[in-house]
């Protein structure tokens, strides 16, 4: 993928790993009303990257080339172990669970990846 000199790429492959105990957490949260079709998905899924900015926790399930188009599945809000405010957004492409991306809603920082039980559905203002 070709980027602009000193730009970040959106996509980092990493080592592919084992979701973690708290992505796993949020991945069940999140998919709570979205279906058998993407539940099933969770058995076996893998992180293949991360963002290219090194720093927030965002991860991808599938390789992200340019060009591709994601669609966003579910998005939910909740807290950090800051008590700062966390977006989780859950993305697909081609059917398939593709990237959860978690970002500062209020611009606390250092913030971090949010409690999976305090995720509420995001309610656009």
């Amino acid at each position: 993928m070709a980027h602009a000199a000193g730009s970040v790429p959106y996509f980092a492959p990493t080592e592919p790993r084992a979701l973690s105990r708290e992505e796993r957490e949020i991945l069940e949260k999140l998919l709570t009303d979205q279906g058998v079709e993407y539940t099933r998905q969770l058995h076996g899924l893998m992180v293949v990257g991360r963002c290219g900015c090194g720093v927030c926790p965002t991860v991808f399930f599938v390789a992200h080339t340019e060009g591709d188009r994601e669609h966003d599945l579910v998005s939910y809000v909740g807290t950090d172990s800051a008590n700062g405010l966390v977006g989780a957004v859950l993305m697909q492409k081609d059917g398939l669970l593709s990237q959860l991306e978690f970002y500062s809603v209020d611009g606390h920082d250092p913030w971090s990846i949010p409690e999976a039980r305090s995720l509420r559905p995001q309610v656009d203002a």
